[in-house]
């Protein structure tokens, strides 16, 4: 009986249509909060899978107290009580999914009824250095960041998606899809998709935490925004407009201040980010229209710079893309700073990179600001004459068909971003300046993905969603 049972387990599970894949396992909805603006966890508590939780209000992981996320698990933000995650300093986020299973936070709104700022975000706060001094955080939270500890540890994201998060909670106040504030080196980092945030997807305050792996989709202002004094290192993002959001005052793909004051603080917003693929907007040059902000028929005249670096920062990129912006790159002296200065002392840093596609490659000052919109017939002298220095190894190429990829990046629910073998970002790399020649791993390639749409290159397959507008969690 037992051999017979055997063979016919061997002949079910010969064949896929005969054994189709078991409808995943159903759990309880439980809330995670209370829907105030101050729910504490104050014991060590572990979201199980598969359950599902609703994220009510303000909830906050305290000192000494660990929440551990199991793999799988989904977790759905409030929209009536702006549900937000606040793991203050002290306390650790243990969040540590897998390719198959990531851990999901999203929108509580059904599908087809979401949007960007449906809930708050997560925010995770550390005792790492800023260049403020001790502060309270940004979004109407209680909580401080900043310390002396460059490698504290505020736990693990990995395997990680947040999904239609980010709220304005009052003016230059806002929630980030996840905002660092003065995390440290001692935190991983790793494989974290954010999508339709309401402002930046990612925003850093500060802190020593190190990234890979990062995915923004359609965010509504920054993909990527350093300040007061970050210092970690990111390689291998990935960011995707939809040319119909931006926000009110200017979208970029980077943005980065030493900060908001401009001031000569230390240590200064010094980050090394590397393998970024940035595209923007602009389907081409000739298709955008400064007249006005549009009605979504064409670009959102509110969009920017892929790279708009300004107030004192000496933030760096490296062997990284940015396409299809209306302005590639601006290095601005605003507020009395010498930003320019920074780049002319190697201090700041736009090397062996490619900007491709944009209205206008370069700029010397923001464009976006108080109702004035970018205007491509102003001359930039600045930034054009540094990305063209000898040796920086830049290349400016006039549209995304130069490129050379196996599809359409600009294709919101499935970019293709993998160049072919000639492309022009299969070389020009380098890694021997200092910033790079450690810590970072050396590929032969420009951008965030390799020559060929292999398991190993298409870091995203598999954990990453690009429809979660009409997903059912």
């Amino acid at each position: 009986m037992l051999l017979l049972s055997a063979a016919l387990l061997n002949v079910n599970c010969s064949s896929d249509n005969d054994n189709p894949s078991p409808a995943p396992p159903v759990g309880e909805t439980l809330d995670l909060g209370d829907g105030s603006n101050e729910f504490e966890i104050k014991t060590n508590t572990t979201l199980k899978y598969p359950n599902i939780y609703n994220l009510k209000g303000f909830v906050y992981v305290t000192d000494g107290v660990t929440l551990t996320v199991e793999p799988g698990v989904i977790i759905k933000g409030d929209k009536q009580s702006k549900g937000t995650l606040i793991v203050e300093r002290g306390g650790k986020i243990m969040a540590q999914g897998t390719k198959q299973r990531p851990v999901v936070f999203t929108s509580a709104q059904t599908p087809g009824n979401r949007k960007p700022g449906d809930w708050g975000g997560i925010i995770i706060l550390g005792k790492a250095p800023n260049n403020m001094g001790e502060q309270t955080i940004e979004g109407g939270v209680r909580s401080k960041h900043g310390g002396n500890m460059p490698d504290d540890n505020s736990g693990i994201l990995s395997y990680v998606r947040v999904e239609f998060a980010g709220i304005e909670y009052s003016t230059d106040n806002e929630i980030n899809g996840i905002t660092f504030g003065s995390v440290g080196s001692g935190t991983q980092t790793d494989h974290i998709q954010i999508s339709y945030s309401g402002d930046d997807s990612f925003e850093w305050f500060g802190g020593t935490v190190n990234a890979k792996y990062l995915v923004s989709l359609r965010a509504w202002d920054d993909d990527f925004d350093s300040d007061n004094g970050f210092g970690g290192k990111v390689q291998f993002a990935l960011a995707v407009r939809d040319l119909k959001v931006a926000d009110k005052s200017a979208s970029n793909g980077f943005e980065s201040d030493n900060n908001a004051t401009a001031s000569l603080s230390e240590p200064f917003t010094s980050a090394v980010f590397a393998n970024v693929s940035i595209f923007g907007p602009v389907a081409s040059p000739s298709s955008y229209s400064n007249s006005s902000v549009t009605d979504g028929s064409a670009t959102d005249a509110r969009f920017q710079a892929g790279l708009h670096l300004r107030r004192n920062t000496q933030m760096s990129i490296f062997n990284s893309l940015v396409a299809a912006f209306p302005i590639g790159l601006i290095i601005e002296n605003d507020k009395g700073s010498t930003t320019q200065t920074w780049a002319d002392e190697g201090k700041l840093n736009v090397t062996n990179c490619i900007i491709a596609g944009s209205v206008q490659n370069f700029q010397d000052k923001q464009y976006w600001s108080g109702g004035t919109q970018f205007d491509p017939s102003a001359t930039a002298t600045f930034a054009e004459n540094y990305f063209n220095r000898t040796g920086g190894g830049n290349r400016a190429l006039s549209a995304i068909a130069d490129l050379k990829l196996s599809g359409n990046p600009l294709n919101l629910t499935n970019p293709v971003v993998f160049p072919a073998s000639d492309s022009p970002l299969t070389s020009g790399y380098d890694w021997t300046d200092p910033k790079v020649s450690s810590g970072f791993d050396r590929v032969n390639y420009i951008g965030a993905f390799g020559s060929s749409e292999t398991a190993s290159n298409n870091w995203t397959s598999e954990w990453c969603n690009f429809d979660p507008q009409n997903t059912a969690y």
